[in-house]
């Protein structure tokens, strides 16, 4: 083999591995989708974060079907099992409630420090459309985060 063939080869064959890789994404070809899972969910963000000591309940009326979870502040370092929903903690706060597996039209939240009401109200999630593992690829999930804004009332005055 002559050195001036040499790069003659090599040509040829990155052209064909390109031709290769151009033909399989051309519509028709052959699509390579992941295996990632995902699930509808409701994502309720507190803006700003709940800092007051105390404990949290909230109450989350989805499609007719109430769910309820709970937590506290200073949170006691342990993750307190939920199933009906999920409360991100930041530092020193709560961030955030998450409701998995559903996709209502409104919600109904209800918030409760200790005894004292600091929120009830509706909000109309609006969700965005999520599919991990490519756009043309299954499965196809759909996310809502809503951010609601709690006034917290002095430590002792009930609403």
């Amino acid at each position: 083999m002559s050195p001036a063939s040499t790069p003659r080869r090599f040509g040829r064959a990155t052209a064909a591995i390109l031709f290769i890789g151009l033909a399989s994404c051309r519509t028709g070809g052959t699509k390579a989708c992941t295996e990632a899972a995902c699930g509808d969910e409701l994502e309720i963000q507190f803006e700003p974060a709940l800092v007051a000591t105390g404990r949290y309940h909230f109450r989350i009326d989805v499609d007719g079907v109430t769910r309820r979870c709970s937590a506290s502040l200073p949170s006691s370092g342990h993750q307190e099992i939920m199933t009906e929903c999920t409360i991100r903690e930041g530092k020193g706060s709560l961030t955030a409630v998450t409701v998995p597996g559903v996709r209502p039209k409104v919600v109904a939240l209800h918030v409760v420090r200790d005894q004292a009401i600091l929120m009830d109200t509706r909000v109309a999630p609006f969700y965005d459309v999520e599919r991990p593992n490519g756009p043309d690829c299954s499965p196809e999930c759909s996310v809502a985060r809503v951010t609601v804004e709690i006034k917290e009332p002095a430590p002792g005055v009930h609403r």
